[in-house]
């Protein structure tokens, strides 16, 4: 993991001899780098800060009847809109990247025309600033709510009523204001809706946040990083290095070019009608080789690096269960959440899953799991209740909107046998028992000592 260890040391030596020839053989009548098709190059490999613009479904057709069953409930889980980034981000924003625009600007090969980009750019966000949901993610939950509005027509009411309705939260003012954009993009802006209240620590909206066992054994362990520091050593990942501090002029470090990379991703992601400048310095081999060392990062913390990663995603399908089997509860749930609760359950539900895990000793082009594609902001995954003429009922999964195979129910049907689905996940519901399934016992600093 580029960010997570800082430079090898060797590595950062022999990119320094490198760079060192780069520079002597280019100082003279060098080639000028100029993007071409910059928006082509970026777009739909920003990692998990694409923007839901990239990946949404547009198509707003009626799937209110299907196969002549008809919607009674929908539960969905959705992560927030694009926001700004962590303070970390925002302090290279601010400090990093302005030196490094001095550097393009004195002795950078770039072509003429996007050189003035550079010119014009200065950070637009403070430490204050952070995590903070931006304009452009209040419009995408809005319309998200405007378009399933329109495929579901008058099966959901039109009016806001508690026990038809059940909208929640996680406490972060990015989710909440996604839940408010989301409703009134469903009712209008007038309509009041009541939320309960948000939790810090929430066992269906953000399970994880209390898996103790999860936080040390995955999270904090340093193992778990193992494959992204290969792949931070790979060729790939040399040749970024190489080509980004031949066209500013000046060696980067990995550091430095995670930096240009994430800026590269939220000044995107902020407006469609602009792409940052430091996009410019990526060709298309460069932002994949960057997508991928995401990729293999939120496979091995998030994803199917290990089981209890996404075992525990059973208290949120819990929660699904016993609100579909519930005749009395509400038909609408919608939760708003954050990109861990999105990526564990996809891996709940065995979606996207390669025959092999990722590695980081070299990329592998051809794979499933893409956090660009599968957990852009805004990604929602939601599951509608069908009933159906014969008085049997159905299911359907839709992520990012649009028909999704439920791993195990049938592929040359829209909709899978609700008994069916219940009995594939019946054995993981019933053991699900988040206290025991995260305990992780308390070991004294003398005990440890002693080990």
């Amino acid at each position: 993991m580029l960010l997570r260890t800082g430079p090898n040391i060797v590595l950062l030596l022999a990119l320094l001899v490198s760079f060192s020839f780069i520079l002597l053989s280019s100082s003279v009548g060098a080639e000028r780098w100029c993007a071409n098709n910059p928006k082509d190059t970026i777009f739909r490999r920003l990692g998990t800060k694409t923007p839901y613009r990239h990946v949404q479904n547009k198509d707003v057709r009626s799937i209110a009847t299907v196969n002549g069953c008809t919607v009674s409930k929908i539960w969905g889980l959705f992560r927030h809109g694009t926001r700004n980034p962590s303070k970390s981000i925002i302090d290279h924003m601010r400090t990093t990247l302005p030196e490094l625009q001095r550097d393009i600007l004195e002795h950078g090969h770039i072509c003429r025309d996007q050189l003035e980009l550079f010119e014009r750019w200065q950070p637009r966000v403070t430490v204050e600033d952070a995590k903070l949901l931006v304009r452009e993610g209040g419009d995408e939950l809005f319309q998200l709510g405007q378009r399933i509005r329109k495929r579901f027509g008058t099966h959901i009411p039109e009016r806001y009523d508690e026990h038809d309705f059940r909208f929640k939260f996680t406490k972060t003012e990015r989710a909440e204001y996604s839940a408010r954009n989301f409703s009134h993009g469903l009712f209008g802006r007038d309509e009041p809706i009541q939320y309960p209240e948000a939790l810090h620590q929430d066992p269906v909206l953000r399970f994880y946040k209390g898996c103790e066992k999860w936080k040390k054994q995955v999270k904090q362990n340093p193992y778990s990083y193992r494959e992204m520091d290969r792949f931070g050593s790979s060729k790939q990942m040399r040749s970024v290095i190489e080509k980004l501090s031949k066209r500013i002029g000046t060696f980067v470090s990995p550091e430095e070019v995670h930096a240009i990379y994430q800026t590269c991703a939220f000044e995107t992601a902020w407006s469609d009608r602009d792409i940052s400048p430091w996009c410019l310095l990526f060709d298309k081999e460069s932002i994949s080789t960057m997508e991928y060392n995401e990729d293999l990062k939120y496979y091995w913390i998030d994803g199917y690096g290990y089981d209890l990663t996404h075992r525990q995603a059973c208290s949120a399908f819990a929660d699904l269960f016993t609100n579909f089997n519930d005749e009395n509860g509400p038909r609408f749930t919608f939760y708003f959440t954050h990109s861990g609760t999105l990526l564990k359950s996809i891996a709940f539900l065995n979606l996207y899953k390669d025959n092999e895990p990722l590695r980081g000793e070299s990329m592998r082009h051809k794979r499933k799991w893409r956090v660009s594609h599968i957990d852009a902001f805004g990604t929602n995954l939601y599951f509608v209740l069908y009933g159906c003429p014969d008085g049997t009922q159905s299911i359907a999964l839709y992520h990012q909107e649009r028909l999704t195979n439920i791993p195990g129910c049938p592929e040359d049907v829209p909709l899978c046998s609700y008994e069916h689905f219940k009995q594939m996940y019946a054995d993981r519901i019933e053991q699900c028992d988040l206290s025991a399934m995260c305990y992780e016992p308390h070991v004294p600093s003398s005990v440890k000592d002693e080990l």
